[in-house]
C-alpha cells in the first residue's frame, strides 16, 4: 500500500496542477528565505551610510570650526578631500554591500516579500535582471543551491504547460477549420443524398460500396465488377438504368468523407496565427507595464521581450512604483504570473512551429538537391 500511495503522489506531484503548484510554493519559499536573509543586511546598510553621512557633516563641521580665518581656497581644499571620501564610502556601498540609496527612515526595501518573489522568480526563469542580488555570503550559497533545483523544476513546469497548451491550441484551430468548412461540405452532402434517394432499389447500398474503396485508395474490384455481381437481385433493372451514376459515383461524397477524416484529425498550426498571439501577449503586456511604471510603450513593448526572451538585460526593471503603491503587492503578483505565462506561450509557440520549420527546411533541401524527394525513396 504504501508504494501504491508513493506512486499516486509522484503521479499527482507531476501533473499539470502538481507542477504548476510545486513551482509556485517553491517561489514562496524563496521569497521568504531570500527576505530573512538579505533585509536585515539592506537596513544595516542604510544605517552605515547614514553614519557616514553624519561623520561628514561633523569633519566639515570641525575643519570650518579649527580655521581661525576661512579662506576659500584652504577651506576648499579640505572639504573637497572630505566629500570626496565619502563618495567613495558610498559607491562601494552601492555596488558591493547592496545601498540603494534610501535613508534609514524609508520603510520600504529592496528584499521585501515581493521583491524577493520577483528575484527568484528572475532565478529560476534565467531572466536575471541584475538589479537585485543577495549581498550576505549565506544569501550567495543559497542562490547557487535554489538555483541548482529550481531551474531544472521550472524548464520542466515550462515543458509540461507547452505542451498542454500547444496540444490545446491545435485541437482549437483544428476544429475551427473543420467548422468553416462544414456548411460547404454538408450542403453538397445534402444534395447528393438528395440524388440517391430519387433512385430505386439497392443503389444508395452500390454507391456506398464505391465511396468506401474510393476513399480507402485500394485497389478493389471495380464498380461495374460489383454490380454485375449483384445482378441476380430483384433490382436489377433499376441498377442498369442506372449504370452511369453507381459507376461513378459522385466527387462530392468522396470529398466529404476526406475532409470529415481531416477535421478529426490534428492539423499543422501555420506559423501566423502563433506569431500574432505571441505578438498581441507583448503588446498586451507593454500596455499594462506602461500603465504602471510611467514608461512609453516602446519601452514597454522592450521590457517585455527582452524578459521573454530570457536576455534579462536589466536596463528596465519594474520598481518603485510597483513597490510603493498600496497595491504593490498584487501588482507584483499578477507581474510574476504575467512573466511565467508569456514563458510557456514561447514554449507553447516553438512547440507548434518546430514541425512546420521542420517541414520547410526538408522541402527547401528537397528543391536544392540536398535531400532526395519521397518519390525517389519509392521508386529504390
Amino acid at each position: 500500500k504504501c508504494g501504491h500511495y508513493c506512486r499516486v503522489f509522484m503521479t499527482h506531484l507531476f501533473s499539470h496542477v502538481g507542477l504548476c503548484g510545486l513551482v509556485v510554493g517553491y517561489a514562496i519559499v524563496g521569497a521568504l528565505t531570500f527576505e530573512y536573509l538579505e533585509a536585515p543586511n539592506e537596513i544595516n546598510q542604510r544605517s552605515t551610510i547614514q553614519g557616514y553621512r553624519d561623520k561628514c557633516l561633523k569633519d566639515m563641521w570641525n575643519v570650518t570650526e579649527t580655521l581661525n580665518v576661512l579662506y576659500e581656497k584652504n577651506w576648499t581644499i579640505l572639504m573637497e578631500k572630505r566629500l570626496k571620501q565619502f563618495e567613495n564610502d558610498v559607491v562601494h556601498a552601492v555596488k558591493n554591500e547592496g545601498y540603494d540609496g534610501k535613508d534609514s527612515s524609508v520603510s520600504e526595501l529592496q528584499w521585501s516579500f515581493s521583491g524577493a518573489l520577483l528575484y527568484c522568480i528572475t532565478v529560476i526563469t534565467t531572466i536575471g535582471y541584475g538589479n537585485i542580488a543577495p549581498k550576505t555570503d549565506v544569501g550567495k550559497v543559497v542562490t547557487i543551491f535554489y538555483a541548482l533545483l529550481g531551474i531544472p523544476l521550472m524548464l520542466m513546469c515550462l515543458t509540461n504547460i507547452g505542451n498542454l497548451l500547444a496540444r490545446s491550441f491545435k485541437f482549437t484551430y483544428s476544429n475551427l477549420c473543420f467548422l468553416f468548412r462544414k456548411p460547404r461540405r454538408t450542403h453538397h452532402a445534402s444534395s447528393t443524398q438528395k440524388q440517391v434517394e430519387q433512385m430505386k432499389g439497392p443503389v444508395p447500398k452500390v454507391v456506398e460500396i464505391a465511396t468506401l474503396e474510393l476513399c480507402n485508395g485500394e485497389e478493389k474490384t471495380p464498380v461495374g465488377d460489383n454490380i454485375s455481381h449483384m445482378s441476380s437481385s430483384p433490382a436489377k433493372s433499376s441498377m442498369s438504368n442506372n449504370t452511369v451514376v453507381v459507376a461513378e459515383p459522385s466527387p462530392v461524397v468522396v470529398e466529404r468523407v476526406y475532409h470529415d477524416s481531416i477535421g478529426a484529425s490534428e492539423q499543422r498550426v501555420p506559423m501566423l496565427p502563433v506569431l500574432l498571439l505571441v505578438t498581441g501577449y507583448i503588446c498586451g503586456g507593454a500596455v499594462l507595464f506602461s500603465l504602471w511604471e510611467k514608461w512609453t510603450f516602446l519601452n514597454g513593448a522592450y521590457f517585455c521581450f527582452i524578459t521573454l526572451s530570457t536576455i534579462g538585460f536589466g536596463d528596465l526593471v519594474p520598481g518603485s512604483d510597483i513597490f510603493d503603491a498600496e497595491s504593490g503587492q498584487a501588482k507584483l503578483i499578477i507581474c510574476c504570473l504575467y512573466l511565467i505565462m508569456g514563458l510557456a506561450i514561447i514554449a507553447m509557440s516553438f512547440n507548434l512551429v518546430q514541425e512546420e520549420v521542420v517541414i520547410k527546411c526538408k522541402t527547401v533541401a528537397r528543391n536544392l538537391g540536398l535531400l532526395k524527394s519521397e518519390y525517389d525513396d519509392d521508386d529504390d
